[in-house]
């Protein structure tokens, strides 16, 4: 198959979103398909219309000459006026591989109204659907009531670090070793992720913690400083470590060295961390809003609180710090959870015998 995936930016850029994009495109070239990146420069959304009309976009997807066309959900501004001059041109399926829904962020009422207009047109230019998770998919039925055209369920996997063997032994001795409680939060530091929740309930604990921060810090730098004037108001500079972006075997042993990770996010589309912390054993804390139902189970590997609930998280922070055996005893189903997950190769093998599918019936 020649396929081409249509994104915003750097297909290396470290978040969820483009880690599931570059393991789609990872698989589909093993699997000997063609796979042509298509980039636009990320720009503000009122810039993004423009593309549109941009013939040189339009020129560079027809001369592809493609079986199919994946478009990266993020990238509807630019499209939802394009799609339609697409499929008169070369008669391919256009397929939306939905990550996120912008409708569903938080949004003035005015802004909220523009977006879910125009991305409820943009899901109407696409023949077919790829997403992420059953809270999308909800969300999806929502945004058009009349019925979605053919859709593909393929969640994230969380087989991120294939060769990492986890020790249970060394889990144990983590936990129940007496010392500060150590918080892994990971994630870009942008205000949907929730770090002030965090920080707020941090200020609430009486007991010893340390807090490793790991994630990009320059995509709301306003933010970003506002976390670090907190911090320094709150006098945790020495409790709280921003470690800047990590990955590879740097996060691995980020996640050995912690006893469990927070992510309060006000709204979690899937929450691929939440899944590749439970490898190392970490039970995790997400909220309530969004996809993270899907993964965290209250009080078996983890638990969810209300968005913004900064009482209840400083709540569970401190009964973790003073019951090491319950901590152990999330630790345990944490891991076993892990094991219920798919891995790579098996979403991605659902989506290319869906792509083949489409192809065939076009």
């Amino acid at each position: 198959m020649r396929i081409g995936l249509l994104i915003y930016g750097d297909i290396s850029t470290l978040s969820g979103g483009y880690l599931y994009n570059r393991k789609l495109v990872a698989y589909l070239r093993n699997q000997g398909d063609h796979v042509e990146i298509i980039s636009l420069p990320t720009r503000g959304f009122w810039r993004h219309l423009n593309d549109n009309f941009n013939k040189d976009l339009f020129k560079q997807i027809v001369d592809a000459q493609l079986d199919i066309l994946i478009e990266d959900a993020m990238v509807h501004p630019s499209v939802f006026l394009l799609n339609k001059r697409l499929v008169r041109a070369i008669n391919i399926p256009i397929v939306t591989l939905v990550h996120l829904l912008s409708s569903f962020e938080q949004n003035s009422w005015y802004s909220a109204w523009l977006y879910r207009a125009i991305e409820r047109r943009y899901l109407k230019s696409v023949t077919g659907m790829i997403v992420n998770s059953h809270t999308t998919l909800t969300q999806l039925h929502t945004l058009m009531p009349s019925g979605l055209p053919r859709s593909c369920l393929a969640v994230p996997a969380g087989d991120n670090f294939p060769d990492v063997i986890v020790d249970i032994d060394r889990i144990k001795h983590r936990v129940l070793t007496p010392g500060a409680l150590k918080i892994l939060w990971v994630g870009n530091v942008i205000r949907r992720k929730g770090l002030h929740i965090l920080i707020k309930a941090l200020c609430q604990l009486p007991e010893e913690f340390q807090v490793t921060i790991a994630g990009r810090l320059g995509m709301e730098p306003a933010y970003v400083k506002q976390m670090q004037q907190l911090i320094q108001k709150a006098d945790l500079q020495d409790r709280v470590i921003f470690m800047g972006p990590v990955e590879g075997r740097a996060l691995a042993e980020l996640y050995q060295d912690h006893h469990l990770m927070v992510l309060p996010s006000s709204y979690e589309s899937y929450g691929i961390v939440y899944v590749e912390a439970q490898q190392f054993g970490l039970p995790v804390i997400g909220t309530t809003a969004g996809a993270a139902q899907e993964i965290i189970y209250p009080g078996e590997n983890g638990y969810l609180i209300d968005p913004n609930d900064a009482k209840a998280l400083a709540k569970l922070l401190t009964e973790l710090q003073q019951d090491r055996m319950l901590l152990l005893q999330l630790s345990r189903k944490a891991l076993a959870s892990y094991h219920r997950y798919p891995c790579w190769a098996e979403s991605c093998a659902i989506i290319r015998e869906y792509l083949s599918s489409a192809i065939a019936d076009q």
